[in-house]
């Protein structure tokens, strides 16, 4: 299904009832790379499982590339299906992008799970960002030969030059938020320690032996400590 908001036509995909959960991908990737969280939740929520701007069938749009643009994506997307509050589990840049929903309306939030997620450019592990790097640079050669390689450009960017959230802007986040990161992720635990301490209410679960590609890795883990987290009283 697609929809026309914020200025681009964004691809969704609509799974099972309930109350609505949305899942956020990563960068470079559809909402295709959730499907094991898709399985999982559909059972229990509404799953509202979104492309994101630039990725998979959405629109890249003529707009530079942004978070903060890709979370007015997705809460346009809610107003357009009539969505007053809702759950969200992001991943890597998806847990990025319900940061910024969840500052810019920190109220219609009931609760938030990010999966290796950073809120400063410079958090990734210099290592782990060289792909990125040499990506954007090759891209950025050929993005004359294709529109192709503008949307890999624009998704390089955004792991190179992106985010920019501020801790003082993190303390508006009013909804309980878990922060999943892998013992070997290429997000810190220090870095997700600072992060789940700027909210008003956070916490934090670390992985045994978990890497940044946890929803491939240890789904059933990471499904059972989302879902336990869930079930927990939010009024």
């Amino acid at each position: 299904m697609k929809a026309y908001v914020n200025g681009i036509e964004l691809s969704y995909h609509i799974y099972g009832s309930g109350e609505p959960l949305v899942l956020l991908h990563g960068n470079g990737q559809s909402h295709g790379a959730l499907k094991r969280q898709i399985d999982f939740f559909r059972k229990r929520y509404q799953v509202i499982a979104v492309d994101s701007r630039g990725h998979g069938k959405s629109e890249l749009g003529f707009r530079p590339l942004d978070f903060q643009v890709m979370a007015l994506d997705i809460l346009c997307l809610l107003d357009f299906l009539k969505i007053d509050t809702y759950r969200v589990i992001g991943y890597s840049d998806g847990g990025i992008i319900a940061l910024e929903m969840a500052i810019y309306q920190p109220k219609r939030q009931k609760q938030m799970v990010v999966i290796g997620t950073n809120y400063e450019a410079n958090q990734i592990k210099w290592w782990a960002n060289i792909f990125s790097v040499v990506g954007y640079f090759f891209a950025s050669l050929l993005t004359p030969l294709s529109f192709f390689f503008r949307r890999i450009k624009a998704q390089m960017g955004l792991m190179i030059f992106y985010p920019h959230i501020k801790e003082e802007e993190l303390a508006n986040i009013s909804a309980p938020m878990l922060a999943i990161v892998g013992e070997y992720d290429v997000i810190s635990r220090a870095d997700t320690k600072k992060m789940v301490d700027s909210v008003q209410r956070g916490e934090m679960a670390v992985i045994h032996n978990g890497t940044h590609f946890l929803i491939r890795q240890k789904p059933r883990e990471l499904h059972d400590i989302i879902a336990s987290f869930f079930d927990k009283d939010v009024t």
